[in-house]
């Protein structure tokens, strides 16, 4: 059985344990303060002395202006060193980031691999990315550098540089998401061409059938896109409305060409036939997507304010401004144009007549804006 020690033994241990806790607190009061540039530190190898510069100090002056975050610590991951923008990068004073452990600061999920860093034999320097944990909660992203430096008989240090990726990362995501806008825009576009197109298609095949209405269609378009301008509808709008205006005899694809061209007068049964075009086109594009309302406009054409129109007998806030600008363009094309069972009545008669249904037949806006571009000479019809 040992024999108790003393007092004065017990005295002596305690005043050797204060000296030595007193000695390791001025030393990383020093570290901290850059009064010194070396620590000895004892470990299960001996004493081993860790420095941070050769004796005129360049290397702590490089590390102190360095944007990236800079660290040199013991093996056991003791920080001997930090500079200024590391401090930043956690969120906390640098005088309480040196002599802390390295992990305070590192994303647990981070912690073995960096420590299988550290502890690698392998020469040279490694670079690895993970994150920081600030003082905050949040989570740096950064890019760290590792390399060890040897010191005298065995001893070493390690040396850290920690890049912020957070800019960096952030900007990758701006252009990542730019990058997949664009290739969005660029699908978009490319679907819109091609349903465009396919309009256009339509549209020569329905003039094709009906010689005496060929060119018909387009002259609706071009008179109802500069009511809209007129009007100062955006221009995605006056887009939309000269598309649809271009197929908005669509539905005569179902009537037979002997009722297009008649050039008598139609018989009861045979105007009832062709009321049913503007039901009839709608219903062969209602389940094709478009930007703009096409079919439902291409529906409305003949329909009137006062709701005495057809296919649904609609009238009043029911129309959309597609409908109501092409049913004013498609009457003043019409009436100003030859056809099969009458000669042109002539622009004057075609602008007296949607002035006549002003308010009542037809949009008072709308007709306003399109006797004025006839008026003043904004306007008039192609070949």
């Amino acid at each position: 059985m040992p024999t108790p020690a003393t007092r004065e033994e017990l005295l002596t241990e305690l005043e050797t344990v204060r000296s030595e806790l007193a000695q390791a607190d001025e030393a990383l009061r020093a570290i901290s303060s850059g009064a010194v540039d070396a620590l000895v530190v004892p470990s299960d190898k001996g004493e081993q002395i860790f420095t941070l510069s050769t004796a005129d100090k360049p290397y702590r002056v490089l590390l102190e202006d360095m944007s990236e975050g800079a660290l040199t610590m013991t093996p056991e991951g003791l920080l001997l060193f930090a500079n200024q923008r590391f401090a930043e990068m956690v969120g906390v004073p640098l005088q309480k980031v040196i002599g802390a452990p390295l992990a305070t600061w590192i994303n647990p999920k981070n912690q073995v691999f960096l420590q299988s860093l550290i502890a690698s034999e392998e020469e040279g320097r490694r670079r690895v990315q993970m994150e920081l944990t600030s003082a905050a909660g949040t989570l740096v992203p950064v890019y760290v550098s590792v390399s060890k430096l040897r010191i005298g008989e065995g001893g070493e240090i390690i040396c850290l540089v920690a890049t912020d990726l957070t800019e960096h990362m952030h900007t990758v995501a701006v252009q990542a998401a730019k990058q997949a806008s664009d290739a969005a825009l660029l699908a978009a576009g490319a679907l819109q061409n091609s349903l465009e197109e396919s309009l256009k298609a339509i549209s020569n095949t329905v003039e094709a059938r009906d010689p005496y209405t060929a060119g018909h269609q387009r002259r609706v378009s071009e008179l109802a896109s500069a009511i809209a301008r007129k009007m100062h509808l955006p221009d995605a709008t006056v887009h939309g409305i000269g598309l649809a205006a271009n197929v908005h005899d669509l539905g005569k694809l179902s009537i037979p060409t002997e009722i297009l061209t008649k050039p008598g007068k139609l018989s009861a049964v045979e105007l009832l036939l062709i009321r049913t075009h503007a039901q009839a086109g709608y219903d062969i594009i209602k389940n094709i997507w478009f930007p703009w309302p096409i079919a439902t406009a291409v529906l409305q054409h003949h329909e009137r304010l006062d709701g005495s129109g057809y296919p649904q007998g609609i009238g009043g806030d029911q129309l959309l401004i597609e409908g109501r600008i092409i049913a004013v363009a498609d009457v003043v094309e019409s009436m100003s144009s030859h056809r099969p069972y009458r000669a042109q009545l002539g622009i004057p008669v075609a602008l007296e007549e949607i002035r006549k249904g002003s308010g009542t037949l037809f949009d008072t806006a709308v007709v306003d804006a399109c006797i004025e571009l006839f008026e003043q000479g904004e306007f008039k019809f192609s070949n």
